[in-house]
């Protein structure tokens, strides 16, 4: 109880009297002490509505960090320009790289009503042109398809507000008008924005010809590069009942097919397949006239050779491939010349070089940062783009070597706090990197990396200093 007698007594202080033991801890001069007295006794009183916006007209932002990279939802690459790459964030926008990940700019800063996007494709035929689904799987909803006609610089809003997420976009390799997508829609309402969405004109209209139900949506799509005709979707049941009704049991996911870019759907019936549920992720091999179709959720890494009517489980003495893919980070891909070599993410990525059979880890470690998104150059397998929750990094040599993301000033952050210290810190908790403080004045000028250091906290934990001593913080998670 003295702990909670000790708070009370701190509390009851009177506030003038607490502000004078801070200054005079700081040493202020007398005169200075009482304008800042009256000052602060004065904003005290102000009500809210009577203060004049001007006041905050000199007041400028800047740049504190973390300088490291955060949560990377989406990513793709130009074809043919090799340094240009793009990536979409659940909370910080569109981000663009001209020198293959070595510096990173915001091109998403002039969409001011939205920050998430789940999806992201430059269409091949025309570097210049990006289309961006809003919203995610997992948290961020969005407002429908923006789409850029000059690398990035401006952006145009194509509608579809109501599909509210949309995790997967396709752009035809040889026409940049020709768009589908899959769409979630809203969880908490029936709606008709679900499904696949598909446009000839550039996103100027837009048809929905495989709407699977109110509440089931779909949540990938997929296609080789060099067959666009056949496309594979995978559908989930994505609606929330209000509170007080009785839920029913979520249907399974399930797979369809189209053998004519979109135009017309037919549902599988597979055979081989466990139950399929959660996030559920396609990947069609190039060279194979879209007949070899990888699969991977929580229930492990699946394939098919006959275009999707039978399946086979691999690798499936290997618990990291069999178990380890949780709905949070499911993902396959493939190489571009080589439909044996397979890449899946867990909380590592690794690599097949036998269509499957085997895997080796390629790239981080268990217990590291989850990776989330991966683009392979269908045109070069050596130029992969990597998107996971401590930011994006390129490699232009088929992951030999991967370039920097302490470049990326795009962390996610939950919660911020400030201590009384001078200068004073800000302090963070982050996406998968625990807490961060930061000081807001460097000891090199500008504020930079060597200025903030982990805190103990986690991720999306509240984080609270004692404002009498900040040695001591208080994180929940």
């Amino acid at each position: 109880m003295q702990p909670k007698a000790k708070y009370k007594e701190r509390s009851a202080t009177p506030i003038a009297a607490r502000f004078e033991h801070t200054t005079m801890a700081l040493k202020l001069h007398p005169a200075a002490y009482s304008a800042a007295l009256s000052l602060l006794c004065t904003l005290i009183a102000l009500p809210a509505h009577a203060q004049d916006p001007g006041q905050l007209s000199a007041l400028k932002w800047r740049n504190i960090g973390p300088f490291r990279g955060g949560r990377i939802s989406s990513v793709s690459g130009a074809i043919g320009v090799t340094g240009t790459f793009y990536v979409g964030l659940p909370q910080g926008g569109i981000w663009k790289t001209t020198s293959a990940g070595q510096t990173w700019f915001p091109v998403g800063d002039s969409i001011k009503e939205q920050a998430c996007f789940g999806s992201i494709q430059v269409a091949p035929s025309d570097p210049n042109t990006i289309y961006a689904g809003s919203g995610e799987s997992f948290t961020g909803e969005g407002n429908g398809v923006y789409k850029s006609s000059d690398g990035g610089t401006t952006w145009q809003h194509l509608g579809l507000e109501e599909t509210q997420r949309i995790p997967s976009l396709l752009v035809d390799p040889h026409d940049k008008n020709i768009v589908l997508l899959a769409a979630l829609g809203n969880g908490r309402i029936h709606t008709d924005q679900r499904g696949v969405f598909r446009s000839t004109d550039g996103g100027k209209t837009w048809s929905n010809p495989l709407h699977i139900s109110n509440e089931t949506g779909v949540q990938h799509i997929a296609w080789a590069f060099d067959n666009p005709s056949v496309i594979y979707a995978m559908s989930r049941y994505r609606f929330t009942p209000p509170p007080g009704t009785p839920r029913k049991p979520s249907p399974d996911n399930e797979i369809y097919k189209s053998t004519d870019e979109g135009l017309t759907w037919t549902k599988l019936a597979p055979k081989g397949l466990p139950k399929l549920f959660g996030h559920c992720f396609l990947a069609v091999a190039q060279h194979t006239n879209s007949q070899r179709v990888y699969m991977i959720g929580q229930f492990g890494l699946y394939r098919s050779d006959d275009g999707g009517q039978n399946w086979r489980q691999m690798a499936k003495d290997d618990a990291r491939i069999a178990n380890g893919q949780g709905d949070y980070t499911s993902f396959v891909g493939v190489d571009s010349t080589n439909p044996d070599i397979v890449y899946t993410l867990a909380t590592a990525m690794y690599r097949s070089t036998d269509g499957g059979e085997t895997f080796t880890g390629f790239k981080g470690a268990p217990g590291g940062d989850d990776p989330h998104d991966l683009w392979i150059d269908p045109t070069d397998g050596s130029r992969i783009l990597y998107g996971g929750d401590q930011g994006a990094t390129v490699s232009l040599d088929a992951g030999k070597t991967w370039g920097p993301w302490y470049n990326q000033i795009t962390g996610q952050v939950y919660h911020v706090t400030t201590d009384n210290q001078w200068p004073y810190w800000v302090y963070a908790t982050q996406q998968d990197s625990g807490t961060v403080g930061i000081r807001t004045r460097g000891n090199l000028g500008e504020i930079t990396y060597t200025d903030w250091t982990p805190y103990p906290g986690f991720e999306f934990g509240t984080m609270i200093v004692d404002p009498l001593n900040s040695n001591i913080g208080y994180v929940m998670g």
